[in-house]
């Protein structure tokens, strides 16, 4: 399916979507990722938890790349499609990517996304998904897969409408199993905050062609 067949009838939900997006910079929504996927997933990630095989996350990439505790606490893995329920991410990530270029025009080309798991107490202060010094994140992807989420258990993501406002929140979002969050990932800062109990989510970034 190319990306313009994409914008022929794409299914209410995302049609929904796509009009947040659109409108305010980010989207929310219950209805995209299939709770079974959502349980198929945090499966998978609690065993590699459990198998030593997260990595400690940092900040920046490559030579400008750190591990500030002060910044973020969390573990990722990066996933590659080695799993039916990894592919099925990833094809329904595919699916957003023709939707959104269909419907917003931002060209986007690439998909990565990682495991993330939040010990208690795991957090990641008020940032924006960019990398400094190029424009390689466009539209951030954030899958959660927690069931039986509420607000006494923390971890709540709160955005703001743009790098400027320093006013309170704009959105809070709780990390229930099958919400999906997109956002503008040059424009929309955003925070995670304190778990209460360990918390687990996909996080993704759609990039545009570089070369």
């Amino acid at each position: 399916m190319s990306d313009a067949a994409a914008s022929a009838d794409p299914p209410p939900a995302l049609d929904a979507l796509m009009e947040q997006l659109a409108a305010a910079g980010y989207a929310v929504a219950d209805d995209i990722l299939p709770i079974g996927l959502a349980a198929s997933l945090r499966t998978e990630l609690l065993a590699l938890e459990a198998a030593g095989a997260l990595s400690v996350a940092g900040i920046g990439r490559e030579t400008a790349y750190r591990r500030d505790g002060d910044v973020r606490r969390a573990a990722i893995r990066w996933l590659d499609g080695g799993t039916a329920a990894e592919r099925e991410l990833l094809s329904l990530a595919e699916t957003l990517r023709r939707v959104i270029n269909a419907r917003l025009f931002l060209g986007l080309f690439d998909f990565e996304c990682n495991y993330i798991a939040y010990p208690i107490g795991g957090f990641y202060g008020r940032h924006l998904d960019r990398l400094q010094g190029e424009r390689n994140r466009v539209v951030s992807f954030i899958a959660y897969l927690d069931p039986d989420w509420t607000e006494v258990d923390g971890g709540a993501l709160r955005l703001w409408r743009d790098p400027d406002d320093a006013g309170e929140p704009v959105l809070t979002v709780l990390p229930r199993a099958g919400r999906v969050v997109l956002m503008l990932s040059e424009e929309i800062p955003h925070e995670v905050l304190p778990a209460n109990r360990p918390r687990h989510a996909i996080a993704g970034w759609w990039r545009i062609n570089r070369a």
